[in-house]
């Protein structure tokens, strides 16, 4: 029986072969690696982007939507009830000032004239026969007075005839207050026969007509309105300006607006008045701000939207930065900024501002004309965790390789 001799050395595992062979080839990858970045350097990590402290204008505006309004609006009542005979302008129609607009039928009005004027010539005549009757009777008072100094009548005859004279004066004026009342009463008559014409109160432009021919009007406990006029040559634009911008407003600063329309146009006032009661919209406190524009080519119509642009500021030529320079704001009002200089190193600065256009923001103090400055910078919370982040991450990588080093 033959027998195979056996070896002393054991035998290598298969696994252990590739083994070895991941770790040959892998050592080879990277020694290509580093002879191709050796040939082939990375490419530079681009820089931040930064923006130049530059000289430029800042014009400050507050933008707030906006309402047009007649300057001057009158609603025209009628005073007196009555049926509607005609009318006499129609809407859109421009009316001058004691233009006849509305007739009202006058034969109501009429009649209680008429009747007044009976009254007031009845009480005349009665005062006039009560002054024929006093001067006859101030003729007996005087001819008893001559026949009493004769001595030809008695003395009660005399006082009998001077107190009848007496009376009829009395009496005379009650009749004279009579008449001045009738006379009143006749005038506000005639008054009411007049307010059956209703005419202009003002020039201005028919907005509104409500009302048609043969309608009757009641004019008890309120006045109906017949019409709307207003003044179209100059328009009121109100303005709703937010509660954070109100305190950037004043009166006489230049306001502007375009229409809605699309046209080029840019209307011009100035602030005339700031409303100091607010209006609120749900959580939201506005403001109305009033100004005028002039509207002599009737361009503009009443109750039209339109976007408000009020200028708060403006500065020239002064040293200014992009807005999104800015980073956090200090208690003291001063705004966190990084610098870059010529090497790309970074370092703070704390900067204090003016005015802002939007897109960028006068510079008063902490940067010069000429210098780099990091736009969108990050928080200095933000700055403060990356760079915790990177000292705690290069301390593991430390403590990982120490056990590695001494295995070697």
């Amino acid at each position: 029986m033959n027998t195979r001799p056996t070896s002393s050395r054991p035998a290598r595992p298969w696994h252990a072969l590739w083994r070895w062979r991941l770790v040959i080839a892998a050592f080879l990858m990277a020694i290509g690696y580093g002879a191709w970045r050796q040939v082939v350097p990375p490419p530079a990590p681009k820089p931040p982007p930064s923006g130049i402290v530059s000289r430029a204008d800042v014009q400050q505006v507050v933008q707030a939507a906006g309402i047009l309004q007649a300057q001057t609006r009158v609603d025209v009542g009628a005073q007196v009830s009555g049926q509607i005979k005609a009318l006499h302008v129609q809407l859109g129609q421009r009316v001058r000032k004691g233009d006849l607009l509305v007739s009202l039928d006058p034969e109501l009005a009429q009649a209680d004239v008429t009747q007044a004027e009976a009254a007031l010539a009845q009480q005349r005549a009665l005062l006039e026969s009560r002054q024929v009757d006093i001067t006859a009777a101030r003729r007996e008072v005087e001819r008893q007075k001559r026949l009493a100094a004769a001595g030809a009548a008695a003395a009660q005859e005399l006082e009998r005839t001077t107190d009848e004279l007496a009376k009829l004066e009395a009496d005379a004026k009650g009749q004279n207050a009579t008449l001045q009342r009738l006379q009143a009463e006749l005038t506000r008559t005639q008054l009411r026969l007049g307010y059956t014409r209703i005419t202009a109160p003002m020039d201005g432009v028919v907005v509104s007509l409500p009302v048609q021919v043969g309608q009757t009007v009641i004019a008890i406990q309120i006045t109906p309105v017949m019409l709307t006029l207003a003044d179209l040559d100059t328009i009121t634009v109100r303005t709703r300006v937010p509660e954070a911008d109100i305190q950037s407003i004043r009166t006489g600063q230049v306001a502007r607006f375009s229409t809605l329309s699309g046209e080029a146009r840019r209307y011009e006032g100035k602030v005339r008045v700031i409303q100091p009661i607010p209006e609120r919209a749900g959580n939201a406190v506005f403001y109305n701000v009033l100004f005028e524009v002039e509207n002599r080519d009737r361009r503009l119509y009443s109750d039209m939207t339109v976007q408000v642009d009020i200028e708060t500021g403006r500065v020239r030529d002064v040293p200014t930065v992009p807005m999104v320079a800015l980073g956090e704001r200090g208690s003291d009002g001063r705004y966190r900024v990084i610098v870059l200089d010529d090497q790309g190193r970074r370092s703070v600065r704390q900067v204090r501002t003016g005015l802002q256009d939007g897109t960028r923001v006068e510079v008063l103090e902490g940067l010069k004309p000429g210098e780099k400055v990091l736009l969108a910078p990050p928080s200095a919370a933000d700055a403060a965790s990356a760079a915790a982040s990177a000292a705690s991450a290069g301390g593991a990588a430390s403590a990982a390789s120490a056990p590695a080093s001494g295995a070697r």
